[in-house]
């Protein structure tokens, strides 16, 4: 049930309204693919954290509930959890583990939650929130170099380091009560805030806006906010659905060359993918709304398009 029927869409659209405003007039950073960056608020002026706070989850300030999303991912030091309601407060946490140093890129606006490494050609980078959009998506802005990137895909869209790209992290997106069966003794991100998410987002879910530009997909293959899992695939990508991946997995097809396989975790409630044996690798899966989806990749490979290449293999 939509627990937000009877509010009008008036109010629903009220503050993407006013932000589409903004990206019309706002100044722009550069140009790249023929979209702007778009400066929405100064530099470092919007939430970041330099450092994530852990804890168990039993010292936890704001424990999620059990329905509450998490992004979770296992190092060599343990298991980590980032709520994703905290996530909209603080869009980028710098994290390390180890000799492993990432950072965790929130856009509510597109749907997308990512890990990235943050080790790009030998340095380290630390991340803030740039204050700007890129097809309506998170940019991530790095202290050394002033460099901005899109968390969607971790390319590096302006700046000295403009065409890089940030190698992606495996983590899983699940619920609160899901990774605590799983994992009893992860650590939690707390940033003494509420891990729930915030209403404001709650009534952009609701609401038909598409980002804040205006922009509208045309492609209406799956609804413009359904939420799908990608696998980057060069300039393109495969995109398939949670449900989708739970009643037809596995799911086996060519990504980049290779044949890769994309399963149901049972245990934790999400897909996974993995190039072909014997190595097994885990890849990235990065939720993302359908609408920015097609903003971000030139192509997109759906589960018909996996069938139908499959169909046409075995009548050759």
């Amino acid at each position: 049930m939509n627990r937000f029927r009877g509010i009008p869409p008036l109010v629903l659209l009220l503050s993407a309204g006013c932000f589409a405003h903004q990206y019309r007039d706002n100044p722009r950073v550069a140009i790249v693919d023929g979209d702007a960056i778009v400066q929405m608020k100064p530099p470092g002026e919007m939430p970041a954290a330099l450092e994530a706070p852990l804890v168990p989850a039993e010292n936890h300030r704001d424990r999620p509930d059990e329905f509450e999303r998490v992004i979770g991912l296992v190092l060599v030091s343990g298991p980590r959890a980032y709520p994703i309601g905290l996530l909209d407060q603080f869009e980028v946490v710098n994290d390390e583990s180890e000799d492993v140093p990432f950072v965790v890129a929130r856009c509510a606006l597109t749907g997308v939650v990512a890990i990235y490494s943050r080790r790009v050609g030998g340095r380290v980078l630390s991340f803030e929130n740039s204050g700007a959009l890129w097809r309506d998506t998170l940019v991530l802005r790095d202290r050394e170099t002033g460099t901005y990137w899109t968390a969607a895909t971790g390319r590096a869209l302006a700046g000295s380091l403009a065409g890089e790209r940030l190698d992606p992290i495996p983590a899983w997106v699940t619920r609160a009560e899901v990774w605590d069966r799983a994992y009893p003794r992860s650590l939690y991100l707390d940033l003494d805030r509420s891990t729930a998410v915030p209403l404001v987002m709650r009534l952009y879910e609701a609401s038909p806006a598409q980002g804040v530009s205006g922009a509208q997909t045309s492609d209406r293959r799956y609804k413009p906010k359904q939420e799908l899992f990608a696998l980057r695939d060069g300039d393109g990508a495969l995109a398939l659905t949670p449900r989708e991946v739970r009643d037809h997995a596995p799911i086996s097809t060519i990504l980049d060359g290779k044949r890769i396989t994309i399963e149901w975790d049972g245990t934790l409630e999400t897909p996974r993918a993995y190039g072909e044996a014997p190595g097994r690798e885990e890849l990235t899966l990065v939720p993302m709304y359908w609408f920015a989806l097609d903003r971000h990749f030139t192509t997109i490979r759906t589960l018909a398009d996996v069938v139908a290449r499959d169909s046409s293999s075995e009548t050759r």
